[in-house]
């Protein structure tokens, strides 16, 4: 009789541990139904906001008059319209030209709203990703409220964060810029095409003067990062800062960088700097000095260019046969160069350089073809 006990408490164990698992089943079940709904019925109030929002903040664009009266802002709906205020800032390249006209509309009714008095709530009791948002709305509406907050932010270690902190300082206070270039040449994580965009918005003279302290009291390091920038200042200021760092220092990457940022605003007379840095044994230093050529070569420079398509590094050897092709264009000299050449790589590298010419060139002029169509067609 015990093992007849023994096996109905095991039954009943058994049956009681089915049961259980039944109604957990039931309950996920039920859970999950309920948040699917609770989820979609979210998802479609949240796309009927963002809808009724972007027509307010487009009218900033198209000149309509605002929906009378606005869409409600409920708690829950502060965040959206926030985000949907930011993204109309951030305007695209075909609306630049009016965007004096079309932010000062945004900003002000973004003031109407209070959307600067959340922004700020949002900046000192979020998250990162919500201090981000905040900054962000707070330097479009150059608002002097966020600049002490934003310029302690700048020095955070998140590399979003502290950009995001910089940008709106800068925006806030123009003069700030001395402290975002320092901040450039030390933050090696920032994102390049970010940088960018804060240095584009500022003053060029005002550029100028900052980038040039900035660039003295850099360490080498800072300074390589720095003069990928310098194109944002004037062009005279950019020259002066590239050729006199080439001039005063001894470091590879620096020399490096100074010469690619002289190539795009180089002239006659820079063809000593690139004929004396060409032959370096350093290859970014040599590959530099060749982008610096192509706008200052000249036909006297065929016994160097002879040489340099020759060299042992496949891309100086590349970079040194588009100057070939700059000098004598797709004509039969640099044909004859090719032929004539002694070195088997070197004649490839000019044959492969004339073969990319003329790809681009119909590159060219198919989409010449197509802008031509579509706007005869328009």
């Amino acid at each position: 009789m015990p093992f007849a006990n023994g096996s109905s408490l095991f039954v009943n164990v058994i049956a009681a541990s089915v049961a259980l698992f039944a109604l957990l089943a039931v309950s996920l079940l039920v859970a999950l139904v309920v948040v699917r709904s609770r989820n979609a019925v979210l998802r479609r109030r949240r796309a009927r906001l963002t809808s009724a929002w972007r027509a307010v903040f487009t009218t900033a664009y198209t000149g309509a008059p605002e929906p009378d009266p606005l869409p409600r802002i409920r708690r829950a709906d502060w965040f959206t319209v926030l985000q949907l205020f930011v993204q109309f800032h951030d305007i695209r390249d075909k609306d630049r030209p009016r965007a004096n006209e079309v932010f000062p509309k945004l900003d002000a009714l973004a003031r109407r709203l209070r959307l600067d008095d959340y922004a700020l709530s949002l900046l000192h009791r979020g998250d990162d990703a919500d201090k981000i948002l905040a900054l962000n709305a707070l330097g479009h509406l150059r608002d002097p409220r966020a600049f002490d907050t934003a310029e302690r932010l700048a020095k955070n270690d998140g590399p979003e964060l502290s950009r995001a902190a910089a940008h709106c300082a800068l925006r806030t206070e123009p003069e700030f810029i001395a402290r975002v270039l320092e901040l450039v040449g030390a933050r090696e994580e920032w994102i390049r095409s970010r940088i960018e965009m804060m240095l584009r918005e500022v003053d060029p003279h005002r550029l100028d003067r900052a980038m040039l302290g900035a660039i003295a009291d850099a360490d080498d390091a800072g300074r390589t990062r720095l003069l990928d920038f310098v194109r944002f200042c004037t062009p005279s200021t950019a020259r002066a800062i590239s050729k006199a760092v080439i001039e005063t220092t001894n470091d590879v990457e620096v020399v490096a960088a100074a010469l690619r940022s002289l190539a795009p605003l180089a002239g006659p007379d820079d063809r000593e700097i690139a004929l004396a840095f060409s032959r370096n044994a350093e290859a970014v230093v040599a590959l530099s000095a060749l982008r610096v050529l192509r706008k200052c070569v000249r036909y006297d420079d065929r016994d160097l260019l002879v040489e340099l398509t020759a060299n042992r590094d496949y891309w100086v050897r590349l970079r040194a046969a588009e100057v070939v092709v700059e000098l004598y264009g797709e004509t039969g000299l640099a044909q004859e160069f090719a032929d004539l050449h002694p070195d088997r790589y070197a004649r490839d590298a000019v044959r492969q350089a004339l073969a990319e010419r003329r790809r681009m060139q119909l590159r060219r002029e198919r989409a010449d073809r197509r802008a031509g169509a579509k706007s005869a067609g328009g």
